[in-house]
């Protein structure tokens, strides 16, 4: 999507400088943030031919030689063994050595320093509080109230904080930072509790946003499914976790922002609300136009990581990578539920190229929608969330609701 987004921002004179990200969107709002003195087009392609060259081999350890460690550490939770326990399904020690690599923090702190980037953000979640922290590097002071749902922890970035951001429970253990050392401690996924941090760039003082979405935010064209009696397994339940916390509450934060550009920012015709933000020291609701990019229909990636590694990995064609085959296994894949979980692990070249193509594409349909070329952005709610279709139910009798 940055690939087709940055060059037309940069050609308008209003390319982003201030980057926020969590979960795997931190690890690429380090690299733009690195690399904002380049050009658009430049820091897209070095982007894209570094996601071209990421495998699964180079994010976690041999899935292989993990099943019986995770088998002996579960019993000796179970068992009540000393010193044992299982703290996730997957080992990611080699995203660790790969990190400096593809992210150059030095080009962060010097961007920084020179007024190029004007902030890099990192949400990520402490495993004990459960509030979003937000680790911000800026050369100034740039978040001036403090909130009851996040807190905002100036500092140096450092490769801990991303591998925090992306540490998703259950799949990936906890991430030990120690600095600073106020906000030292266990920290997982940035999306667990704020999936898409648009709260945090509001408060860094941006006057647009742009917003990167891995899931539509459309009505799905069957939300209720009747014939679908085969009992539920583990990893049902396993995404349904995951898109609660990382993928859902995208809708709402959409809704809300567009909610408020229409009917809170106006003084004049919001003298109540931001009356009652005066009284809490804030400052009044302004309007932020915003751009919004997401794929075209719900499970559209997962669908495209199924049909990928099928063909990829079917039959004999699964010796190329025994651990992406053993995964797949695992996970298998017949079901929604178990394509969307193998979508988040599933680190191929081929899907990510895939994945590129679909990101442009719905980047240029974006622009393509717009009446005037010259201005991308976008004030009010998204028209498919303010006239959602009428989902039919499951009545056994009528069989509509």
């Amino acid at each position: 999507m940055l690939s087709v987004l940055g060059p037309e921002l940069e050609r308008l004179g209003q390319r982003p400088s201030v980057f926020v990200g969590n979960s795997v969107g931190a690890l690429n709002a380090a690299f733009l943030a690195a690399n904002r003195h380049r050009a658009a087009a430049d820091v897209a392609e070095a982007g894209m031919a570094t996601w071209r060259e990421i495998s699964l081999e180079r994010i976690v350890r041999p899935v292989s030689r993990q099943v019986p460690l995770g088998m002996f550490q579960y019993l000796g939770e179970v068992l009540a063994v000393p010193g044992v326990q299982l703290s996730s399904l997957l080992d990611p020690e080699p995203l660790g050595r790969a990190l400096p690599e593809w992210v150059n923090l030095d080009g962060v702190h010097r961007n920084v320093a020179q007024h190029v980037t004007d902030a890099l953000a990192i949400v990520a979640t402490p495993a004990r509080s459960g509030r979003a922290v937000v680790f911000v590097e800026s050369d100034t002071a740039r978040v001036k109230h403090r909130s009851h749902l996040i807190d905002y922890v100036p500092t140096r970035i450092e490769f801990d904080q991303l591998r925090a951001s992306a540490a998703i429970p259950l799949l990936f253990p906890p991430v030990w930072v120690g600095t600073p050392h106020h906000a030292r401690g266990w920290y997982v996924d940035g999306g667990t509790r704020l999936n898409t941090p648009i709260k945090p760039a509001l408060d860094l003082g941006v006057d647009r946003l742009v917003v990167i979405g891995t899931e539509s935010v459309r009505t799905p064209e069957d939300p209720l499914r009747c014939d679908d009696e085969s009992e539920p397994d583990i990893f049902n339940g396993v995404i349904h976790l995951l898109a609660g916390a990382l993928g859902d509450p995208l809708a709402e934060d959409i809704v809300r922002l567009g909610n408020v550009n229409l009917f809170f920012a106006d003084t004049d015709t919001a003298p109540a609300a931001n009356r009652y933000r005066r009284i809490r020291g804030k400052a009044p609701y302004r309007q932020v136009p915003y751009i919004f990019i997401a794929p075209r229909h719900r499970g559209a990636i997962s669908e495209l990581g199924r049909d990928v590694f099928r063909s990829r990995y079917g039959g004999w064609r699964g010796l190329r990578s025994p651990t992406t085959r053993l995964l797949g296994q695992l996970l298998g894949g017949d079901t929604p539920a178990r394509a969307e979980l193998l979508s988040y692990l599933y680190f191929d070249p081929e899907f990510h190229q895939e994945l590129i193509t679909m990101g442009q594409e719905d980047a240029r349909r974006w622009f393509a929608e717009r009446p005037d070329p010259d201005d991308p952005w976008q004030v009010e709610p998204l028209a498919e969330l303010t006239n959602p279709r009428a989902s039919p139910g499951c009545d056994p009798d009528e069989g509509t609701g």
